[in-house]
């Protein structure tokens, strides 16, 4: 079997589910890198017998954007395709988004239309001033959230969960900001690609499926560390000063809520809180 040489496919994993494999399903005609960001023995233990596979890791657990700054060393093609473990997409549609990029020489990412999330795609935040009010949601473009382009279209951002991405311009960018671990690092690429004047492209004809915050099992870990790098990262998207009203107005905030939900026995939306106000105290005492 004669593998396609025009895209490698990039897929972080940690403390993954079995649904890593349906994502596998359908990518066997291409080179595969997998990032063990650790808590994979069980999955990878399945993997080896599968001859496009690729597995490497640095014994720790780097981040998605980091973790994909790390495979891209052993990526020598022209486009990458990252995936999410809990993403379902035929080689149609990977062909598709090949196509995309391929016809559009400032083209930096082609991605499909994840049918399963509202927030497909969309524009920059700061461009909505939503930061303040919902800062943890990027508005679709369309003002009916059901209608769907027909044609591909020019973004500003898209799900960071199936992307595909032209290696020359990934590289020009300095890749992945390395600051981020876990959420908004898709965001601030196409900030890095838009400022560059290349364009983001989604094309409608491809079409993922996102099984959303499935990726890795569901426990205390986990749910801490979405928690806080949900906080943590548009911080450092929105470069916020430590010392600003909105930090100490954050701890205080959250101060009372980690308190107040721990008397009354919720014991999530205490772990939730106590999360974020980790990570604003984290992010002051970095910078």
């Amino acid at each position: 079997m004669k593998l396609n040489d025009e895209i490698t496919i990039i897929i972080v994993a940690y403390d993954s589910s079995d649904l890593i494999f349906k994502c596998l399903e359908n990518l066997d005609n291409f080179k595969v890198i997998i990032v063990d960001n650790g808590n994979n023995e069980n999955i990878l233990n399945k993997l080896h017998s599968k001859n496009n596979l690729k597995i490497i890791t640095k014994n720790k657990n780097l981040g998605f954007g980091n973790g994909i700054n790390f495979a891209f060393q052993f990526v020598r093609s022209e486009y990458f395709l990252v995936l999410n473990p809990d993403i379902t997409i035929s080689e149609e549609s990977i062909l598709k988004l090949l196509q995309t990029i391929t016809k559009y020489d400032n083209c930096a990412i082609s991605a499909p239309l994840t049918l399963t999330d509202v927030d497909s795609y969309g524009i920059l935040p700061e461009k909505r001033n939503i930061f303040e009010k919902n800062k943890n949601r990027i508005s679709r473009i369309s003002e009916k959230n059901s209608d769907f382009p027909k044609d591909e279209i020019c973004v500003d951002v898209t799900k960071g969960c199936a992307l595909m991405i032209n290696s020359k311009y990934f590289k020009e960018v300095d890749m992945f900001s390395k600051e981020y671990f876990l959420f908004w690092e898709e965001i601030d690429l196409c900030r890095k690609f838009l400022n560059k004047k290349l364009s983001i492209i989604v094309n409608p004809l491809a079409e993922a499926y996102h099984n959303q915050g499935k990726s890795s099992k569901a426990n205390f870990v986990n749910q801490f560390m979405r928690f806080y790098h949900n906080e943590l990262s548009p911080l450092y998207y929105f470069d916020v000063k430590k010392n600003s009203f909105h930090i100490f107005k954050n701890i205080f905030k959250y101060l009372f809520r980690s308190f107040s939900y721990l008397l009354i026995l919720n014991f999530r939306n205490s772990l939730k809180n106590f999360a974020k106000l980790s990570a604003n105290f984290f992010y002051v005492l970095k910078r």
